[in-house]
């Protein structure tokens, strides 16, 4: 009925070309419709006429003390009236011209009056437009008349029975082939699980992978019956009249949303296409990019003043760049962008970000500096604060440093650039690291054969550098014991520690085998007799201690020894 309704009215109105004000004034807000003369008056909208839930015609203007949503009721109270009066058989609608006015009536019951204050807002003859309403008014009557006779209601219950049996055929047919799809989706990652656990990788637990499969083919089952039952009730409750309202209704609850998302979507397939664009720019910008900045990284761009270790850091910062223009650019394109809520939630995101972010822009501003600066590169040893290691990586927010100890130490950039940084690596390749350690020996050793005890051992350790040669410093003149510095390069700092352990070594082999003791005398007591302080396999063949003496105070007394 709805379908020949529709396809009456806007057929003929169309056709005549008078339809076009009735739909704007149906799809425009009445704050909209002011009139010229008092802007203070507005339009009403139009109300649909109901037969069985579907809208046959459209009041939209009153006369006199009758609005247009009052003319509606009443004509649909006539119309039920003529529709359940079996007396009426003939269901022939006639136009009468009485006053100025044009009656619909069936038999002698009026159904509606169309004045000229309807055809003027229509802009059509009044004749023609009561013309056009009585063939419409006359196919709802037959038609709802027809849905109301004892066949088409005995058909209407076979066609419900049949409808019911291919609902639960459909709801069995959900039932099973979810389960399947369980079944099967378990079998394939569980064969996956063993692959991983003969990898001795397992990335998830059989456990929670099992449960996020059943709690999403729960979802998917819930869904696909919901969406089963919407369909076989809206078509059961739509073969009775009684019922057909409702079922109006449900169908409307479900296409409604659908039908306005897709004109939305449509609508917005231009802005669409211009973010795709802005995307497919940007995207060819950022591979652009990269492209130029791996070309430095690896030395085949050179420039004078931009260093090689540059072209990492700066690739993501001028890619972060690009992505916040892409952002601003296709910004007015976006869904719902001019919208007060767009803007709302836009500027309390951007106070939460300020407000939570004050620390972490502070450390990406100090690890810009850092990375500018040239403090370190990856791989350094270096010495930052208290903590001594190795740069495994650097960010815009922390710095991460490998301890000797395999300890790994993050720490925030703006605590870095507030400490002193010590690089050992950064000279080694070149002018090498000067290694150096001291040693106290007595004034009794002679110093030009401290110095050259010293350079031999460091030239016998490991990693030491023959070129520049190791060299020695006095650093100190004490009361009992001279302090030698010796310095050695190296231009292997990640075995610092070890090379120091090695020189350590080495100066002790050197000393021992030429006879000198490390020992700083701190005292001045007399050697009782004590053996020297030097291994046994550096003393030689018969050594044997020295013998304890003490010389007279005064003239004439004996020397006395006692060994």
């Amino acid at each position: 009925m709805r379908i020949a309704a529709i396809l009456v009215a806007a057929g003929c109105l169309l056709g005549s070309g008078f339809v076009r004000p009735a739909l704007a004034a149906q799809s425009a807000p009445p704050a909209a419709a002011q009139t010229a003369a008092d802007p203070e008056v507005t339009e009403e909208r139009p109300v649909p006429v109901l037969v069985s839930g579907e809208p046959i015609l459209w009041i939209s203007t009153g006369i006199g003390p009758y609005s247009a949503q009052l003319r509606a009721d009443r004509i649909q109270a006539r119309l039920r009236d003529i529709i359940g009066d079996r007396t009426i058989r003939d269901a022939t609608v006639t136009v009468r011209e009485v006053d100025g006015a044009s009656e619909l009536r069936v038999g002698p019951k009026l159904v509606l009056v169309v004045a000229p204050q309807d055809a003027a807002k229509l802009n059509v003859p009044r004749v023609t437009l009561a013309e056009q309403y009585a063939r419409v008014v006359e196919e709802a009557i037959r038609v709802d008349r027809l849905r109301h006779a004892p066949a088409t209601l005995l058909r209407s219950a076979g066609y419900g029975l049949v409808a019911t049996l291919i609902f639960a055929a459909l709801v069995w047919l959900i039932l099973r082939f979810t389960r399947a799809l369980h079944r099967r989706l378990a079998a394939r990652i569980s064969r996956r699980s063993e692959a991983f656990r003969a990898l001795q990788v397992e990335l998830l637990g059989d456990a929670r992978v099992g449960g996020t499969l059943r709690a999403v083919i729960s979802v998917l089952r819930a869904l696909l019956l919901l969406a089963a039952f919407n369909l076989y009730l809206t078509y059961v409750l739509g073969l009775f009249p009684w019922t057909r309202a409702v079922s109006l209704r449900l169908g409307d609850y479900v296409f409604t949303p659908v039908r306005a998302l897709a004109l939305a979507m449509a609508a917005y397939l231009p802005k669409l296409l211009f973010v795709v664009v802005i995307g497919v720019a940007v995207h060819i910008a950022i591979r652009l990019v990269g492209i130029f900045f791996r070309q430095i990284q690896t030395g085949r761009v050179v420039f004078a003043s931009f260093p090689a270790e540059w072209a990492d850091p700066t690739n993501k910062i001028v890619r972060v760049l690009i992505i916040a223009l892409g952002l601003v650019v296709a910004f007015p394109y976006l869904p719902a962008s001019d919208s007060p809520a767009f803007a709302g939630v836009s500027v309390f995101m951007g106070v939460l970000v300020s407000l939570a972010s004050s620390s972490a822009l502070s450390n990406m501003m100090a690890g810009l500096v850092l990375t500018y600066t040239g403090a370190f590169r990856h791989g350094d040893r270096v010495k930052v604060g208290e903590a001594f290691g190795d740069i495994i990586e650097t960010s815009l927010l922390v710095t991460r440093i490998r301890t000797i100890k395999n300890e790994d130490i993050t720490i925030p950039n703006s605590l870095v650039l507030g400490t002193t940084v010590t690089n050992y690596t950064r000279e080694a390749t070149t002018r090498g690291l000067i290694l150096h350690t001291t040693i106290t020996i007595g004034y009794d050793a002679p110093w030009r054969k401290i110095h050259q005890l010293l350079v031999e051992a460091a030239l016998a350790t490991p990693d030491i550098l023959h070129e520049p040669r190791p060299f020695v410093w006095q650093t100190s003149l004490n009361d009992f014991y001279v302090s030698y510095e010796i310095n050695a390069y190296t231009a292997s700092p990640a075995a610092m520690l070890d090379t120091y352990a090695a020189l350590h070594a080495s100066i002790q082999d050197a000393f021992f085998a030429a006879g000198v003791e490390i020992m700083s005398p701190h005292y001045t007591s007399v050697r009782d007799g004590n053996t020297a302080a030097i291994p046994e396999a550096f003393r030689g063949p018969g050594y044997q201690a020295p013998a304890f003496r003490i010389d007279s105070a005064g003239p004439g007394r004996v020397t006395s020894e006692v060994r």
